[in-house]
């Protein structure tokens, strides 16, 4: 079945981002910001304080709609006494979940070995919460802090934000999306300070997103084709020494952290899983209406990957790096299976650093342009993207 708030919020993001792209609109958009800035934060406040009551009241109830703070918790018990959660059947979800009293079965983890480790550690530290308790507060503090960082590349008003974040945390409290997000920002934290250094952390550290959840194998790629095209034009040869060294390492860390479970389970557990709806029994299937109409048919799936690697090559023309992942990603979520909202913070934060870059150069283009003219009226430059 097609998924309102999943569609919803996916149509929202691309066209902020296409709007975001168009001088006029954008400029428009401001200009409204700042005048009813008041208003709006006052909204924004009142919707994260309806919903943090919320929330709270009804706990039990979205502890009731989530399977993934059950699945998450039996992986970890079931790891931490020495079983391999890959192999065995022994984490429970929905069977049925559009279903008034949903009924649950039993299959192997579905997220990747990093976020096994990191949820095993944080279960055995403060596990004695009970569950989901223990599950929603790691979750929170990831979030926390991938949004208090993200608060510093984007440098918005705090007014604004907070209740933005607050909302975002709440959101995604019963999700494990929370610790890819984490590393997501991370990584943009520092791909955006542009030093070689910092550039090559940024690929760490969505390496390791990666190893959490197989969404963020999309943005790596973008990065990855990027950077191997900034190396290969400036034809700097120890920049691509080093570049290659660190993504060979990235590979090795996966290897390291996939074996003990073995290669084949964890493949067939966590990413070949996500590609069937039948295989996901009813889990959380659903999404944008193509894949709906288009499912039966038998070559969707290479349909699929062929507009994603359209998409691919299309963005390799684009000079901006957000807008290279925004494209491919947008691609990626209009033609695929929708497993949960999760991937849909892959457009939100990449959306953010975007129009971060917009407002900031376009305020830097109207103050050299207002200096030029000495009255106040310079003309508006066209839109230009910042530059990698």
């Amino acid at each position: 079945m097609i998924d309102m708030l999943y569609n919803g919020i996916l149509v929202i993001l691309v066209t902020v981002w296409i709007a975001g792209a168009r001088r006029l609109s954008h400029g428009r958009a401001i200009a409204f910001v700042k005048k009813n800035n008041l208003a709006i934060a006052v909204l924004l406040w009142a919707a994260f304080g309806a919903f943090l009551v919320s929330f709270v009241l009804y706990f039990p109830y979205f502890t009731e709609i989530h399977d993934i703070d059950d699945a998450v918790d039996s992986a970890t018990v079931y790891f931490l006494h020495g079983g391999n959660p890959y192999v065995d059947d022994v984490v429970p979800r929905f069977a049925t979940k559009y279903h008034p009293d949903p009924e649950f079965v039993n299959g192997t983890y579905n997220y990747l070995p990093l976020d096994l480790l990191v949820y095993s550690g944080a279960r055995s530290a403060i596990g004695e919460i009970g569950a989901p308790g223990w599950f929603v507060l790691v979750n929170l503090l990831f979030s926390a802090g991938a949004l208090y960082l993200f608060r510093r590349i984007v440098r918005t008003s705090w007014r604004t934000y907070v209740p933005i974040a607050g909302v975002v945390m709440l959101f995604y409290s019963f999700d494990n999306a929370s610790l890819t997000l984490l590393l997501m920002v991370v990584s943009i934290y520092f791909w955006r300070k542009r030093d070689e250094r910092s550039t090559l952390l940024a690929i760490v550290f969505l390496s390791m997103a990666t190893l959490t959840k197989i969404y963020a194998a999309i943005p790596l790629l973008v990065l990855l084709l990027f950077e191997l095209q900034s190396r290969l034009s400036a034809r700097d040869v120890r920049r691509l020494g080093s570049f290659l060294l660190v993504v060979a390492g990235c590979g090795g860390l996966a290897f390291v952290l996939v074996f003990p479970f073995g290669v084949s389970n964890v493949l067939g557990s966590a990413v070949l899983f996500h590609t069937s709806e039948q295989s996901r029994e009813e889990t959380s299937a659903g999404g944008t209406l193509l894949s709906e109409v288009a499912m039966d048919n038998p070559h969707y799936a290479l349909v699929s990957i062929a507009f994603v690697l359209v998409a691919i090559l299309v963005s390799m023309k684009l000079i901006n790096l957000d807008d290279r992942i925004l494209l491919v990603m947008s691609v990626f979520l209009v033609v695929s299976i929708k497993s949960s909202l999760a991937p849909l913070t892959v457009l939100g934060v990449y959306l953010g650093s975007r129009l971060y870059d917009a407002v900031h150069n376009r305020t830097r283009a109207d103050k050299k342009e207002t200096s030029a003219s000495g009255d106040g009226a310079g003309h508006q430059a066209p839109f230009q993207g910042a530059e990698p």
